[in-house]
């Protein structure tokens, strides 16, 4: 599913992104696991925390970045 469609609190792994130097600057990489900490209305930038950093993704970059969603027990 896109991140764009994830929700907020949840964590997620990156299963392909757009081939973006700065996404991988930022820390996104394939199998990288991260917590959505907000989402703003209207196609608004999405705020996600990989490690100790907090980033924000436009909403359109959101949309082409596939994830699946980590269970945690």
């Amino acid at each position: 599913m896109p991140l764009a469609h994830g929700e907020k609190l949840s964590t997620y792994r990156i299963q392909a992104l757009p081939s973006s130097h700065l996404l991988k600057v930022l820390g996104f990489r394939k199998g990288t696991q991260f917590t959505i900490q907000s989402k703003q209305p209207f196609k608004g930038p999405i705020v996600v925390k990989v490690g100790n950093r907090s980033i924000a993704i436009d909403y359109d970059i959101a949309n082409e970045i596939l994830v699946e969603e980590v269970v945690q027990n």
